[in-house]
């Protein structure tokens, strides 16, 4: 169910069987897909469990980051530690954004999913061997799909993806 609070937006990347990932990183390369996710997640807080932010290495620029951690602290300096969905959704009102976008990992989309109002989905095609991090099953019954864009596999893209935005029904 969607929140009375800032619209919920989960953001990813993932291949035909929900994989999004493998030894804690991406399990491909698409520059356009991360052209998109800065375009989609510039300027809004972000919100990402400990292990996608140990992943990225630095805090992301020009967003607020917010770490989902049972630790007390973020792994970087300019990310800031919420232990659970109440202290994000707070730590959000206090920035006055009218939406948050939840970047992963699984575990994360699966306790934000209920949550969710958007879907900003990059649908790749492939399917990812060793996959260890999976996007959650979602009743496709309950969103409808606003927008598709379509991107071929070209000498930068390994895979042709979509980049797909679903918004939950009655939203």
């Amino acid at each position: 169910m969607a929140t009375a609070g800032p619209r919920i937006s989960l953001v990813a990347a993932l291949d035909r069987r929900h994989a999004i990932g493998r030894d804690n990183a991406l399990a491909w390369h698409l520059p356009d897909d991360l052209k998109h996710f800065k375009a989609v997640t510039l300027g809004k807080p972000v919100l990402m469990g400990r292990r996608t932010a140990e992943s990225l290495g630095r805090a992301l620029p020009g967003r607020a980051n917010l770490v989902m951690t049972r630790k007390g602290s973020a792994p970087f300096d300019g990310m800031r530690p919420v232990a659970t969905i109440e202290q994000a959704l707070a730590a959000t009102a206090e920035l006055e954004a009218g939406e948050l976008c939840i970047i992963g990992g699984g575990e994360i989309y699966r306790e934000w999913l209920p949550l969710a109002d958007i879907l900003q989905l990059t649908e790749v095609d492939t399917a990812i061997e060793g996959a260890d991090a999976w996007f959650p099953e979602w009743d496709r019954t309950q969103w409808h799909e606003v927008q598709r864009t379509t991107h071929p596999a070209d000498d930068r893209h390994a895979f042709a993806f979509d980049f797909v935005e679903y918004q939950r029904k009655g939203a």
